[in-house]
């Protein structure tokens, strides 16, 4: 198909990353009646995205297509401040965190940082908590993508830096010369090795 020559699996995985940061300015254009129909979309919106970027990363390598080992660690990289990002300017803009279930009514942007940056490792101080359901929800989603991304990345991508596919060789056929032989006058003639046939 045309469109699948100008597609680049190696570009992918970076166009997802852009899209997955873009998500959270995006909500602004949206008009929802309720907290929990924003933040669901929030989520949702933001699993796509990373399903999106993980299974592009499966679709390169099964093509043979996949990203170089330099790439490989710019991605992992990258997509962990991403990701711990995105989940910050969402606990800044719901305002779902603060100290001791009491929420926060106007964090700054490096408190949402620090506590996503606390989440999505899994160290969790216990300075600042999820301080409604909301947040509890927005906690879990963060945890399950914070625990498993650094596992699905590693059999993803440096699975196949360490150990590289190798093509399977196809035997190779022997090559047949045919024979020589010297007439009378010294000159070299090629003979077929076919039989011929008597008339």
């Amino acid at each position: 198909m045309r469109w699948q020559s100008w597609i680049s699996w190696r570009k992918a995985p970076f166009y997802a990353l852009a899209m997955m940061f873009c998500w959270p300015w995006l909500l602004q254009l949206f008009a929802f009646t309720h907290v929990n129909e924003r933040l669901i979309f929030f989520i949702v919106a933001i699993y796509a995205n990373y399903f999106y970027f993980i299974f592009s990363i499966a679709k390169g390598q099964r093509l043979s297509e996949g990203v170089t080992p330099e790439h490989a660690v710019w991605l992992f990289v990258l997509s962990n401040i991403i990701l711990a990002l995105v989940f910050a300017i969402g606990w800044h803009h719901f305002a779902l965190f603060g100290p001791q279930l009491h929420c926060l009514k106007e964090p700054t942007l490096l408190q949402a940082i620090y506590f996503s940056a606390e989440v999505f490792s899994t160290v969790g101080f216990g300075d600042l908590l999820p301080c409604s359901d909301q947040g509890q929800m927005l906690f879990i989603a963060e945890s399950l993508i914070g625990t498993t991304h650094f596992g699905v990345f590693m059999t993803l991508i440096f699975s196949r830096v360490i150990f590289p596919q190798s093509k399977p060789k196809t035997p190779r056929k022997p090559k047949i010369e045919p024979k020589t032989e010297l007439n009378d006058d010294h000159a070299v003639s090629k003979t077929d090795n076919s039989t011929s046939s008597n008339l």
